[in-house]
């Protein structure tokens, strides 16, 4: 087949989602995203109350749901993490999330001084700011935990899930001393995160973007799911920065960070991986009946960010035709969005709205900027023209066949 070496290429590398690590906190960050969308909620209500006046005891009231939510993401996600390093494993989830929150929390706050620390300040200590140190602190607990089977009861009459309770007890105790022994004595959460201080600005530049957008499209292009590998990698480090942009905003400062994930949604796969909206709404035009019908049936949930018809439909998948456009506009568009909010032409996101959205819709809630609907738009019209060349010969290379086999 004629894509078939860069095909079994690219599967052994997406074999890499298949490792332990990366399925549990690929899972995990997926559990938390309800957390992040109704805390970006929250955080929306904030500001709107905020902007225009309304009664102080509302912004507070919308201030402290934001920070119980998604102010507390990292407390989120170590339980997450722990519940589903026990489910990889065969092992109790319950028990195992509650040793991953507590070791995070004990690592976070052992060495600080209590009689300074202030309720916003503890706050702070289970959210963004930690979240890496999260991410291992949480798998070391859990390594630990599952390294000591000390198993002191094994009544059959005793219920399964007491059973398990009990005999978690000693191993509990002994990672918890662990952790907090080096947390106290050694500062390693203070140690975690200077390590990880170089990487924290890794993602947030247009060559990440462009890396990420080649892998994604190219795997996506020959039928596999690269997202799953591209958000394995990066979507901790993208939600850390939409979370650093939202406390930013609720302490009246500017975001700080362009390519928190919405950017990616609203601005760069609009309608989909590919961009393809604006080719939808191209093809709507087409001279091809095929085509216009295929159109008609997927304008619907491709304003919903939904392209699968497109993809299989057209196809787009391993078409020759449409494997240079479906490349390039992601990168063309993610190129003129990083610029225009490098430039502040366009407030930076800072709210995690649902995908499901309309593009234009869900481009203003990120950001709570008008500019941002005038750019999505910009864009789909941008990618409509990229396509268009692509789409006449794929028009014409139709009507060829139509005419060979009459």
């Amino acid at each position: 087949m004629k894509y078939q070496k860069i095909i079994d290429i690219l599967s052994k590398i997406e074999s890499l989602t298949s490792v332990p690590f990366i399925v549990i906190l690929r899972n995990s960050m997926i559990n938390v995203v309800p957390i992040i969308v109704v805390g970006s909620f929250f955080l929306l209500f904030f500001v709107f109350c905020k902007q225009y006046g309304i009664q102080a005891s509302y912004v507070e009231f919308f201030r402290k749901l934001y920070l119980v939510s998604m102010g507390i993401v990292s407390i989120y996600l170590a339980f997450c993490i722990g519940y589903n390093f026990a489910v990889f494993y065969g092992k109790d989830g319950v028990i195992y999330a509650l040793v991953s929150s507590v070791c995070f929390i004990v690592c976070c706050a052992i060495y600080e001084d209590w009689n300074k620390l202030s309720v916003f300040q503890f706050i702070s200590l289970l959210g963004v700011k930690n979240m890496f140190s999260c991410i291992i602190i949480s798998f070391i607990s859990c390594y630990i935990f599952n390294r000591l089977q000390i198993r002191v009861l094994n009544d059959s009459s005793i219920p399964r899930y007491v059973l398990n309770s009990l005999n978690s007890i000693i191993p509990f105790l002994i990672t918890l001393l662990v952790v907090a022994f080096i947390s106290n004595f050694m500062k390693l959460n203070e140690f975690l995160k200077m390590v990880l201080l170089p990487f924290e600005n890794f993602g947030d530049n247009i060559l990440v973007v462009w890396i990420t957008n080649i892998f994604l499209h190219l795997t996506n292009f020959l039928g596999i799911h690269g997202i799953s590998l591209v958000n394995s990698i990066f979507l901790s480090l993208w939600q850390k920065y939409l979370v650093i942009n939202a406390e930013m905003i609720i302490s009246g400062k500017e975001a700080t960070y362009i390519t928190a994930y919405p950017f990616f949604q609203w601005f760069i796969w609009i309608g989909g991986a590919g961009s393809t909206l604006g080719l939808n709404i191209l093809l709507l035009f087409s001279r091809s009946s095929y085509l216009r019908t295929i159109a008609r049936g997927a304008i619907v949930p491709s304003l919903f960010n939904i392209n699968e018809p497109l993809l299989f439909g057209i196809p787009i998948i391993l078409n020759p035709y449409f494997l240079v456009p479906f490349m390039i506009v992601p990168l063309i568009l993610g190129t003129i969005s990083f610029v225009a909010f490098s430039l502040n032409l366009v407030g930076k996101v800072y709210v995690e709205a649902p995908w499901m959205l309309p593009s234009p819709i869900g481009a203003f809630l990120a950001t709570t900027d008008y500019r941002a609907i005038i750019l999505n738009l910009f864009n789909i019209i941008i990618s409509a023209l990229i396509y268009l060349p692509f789409v006449i010969a794929y028009e014409k290379s139709l009507q060829k066949n139509d005419k060979t086999h009459t």
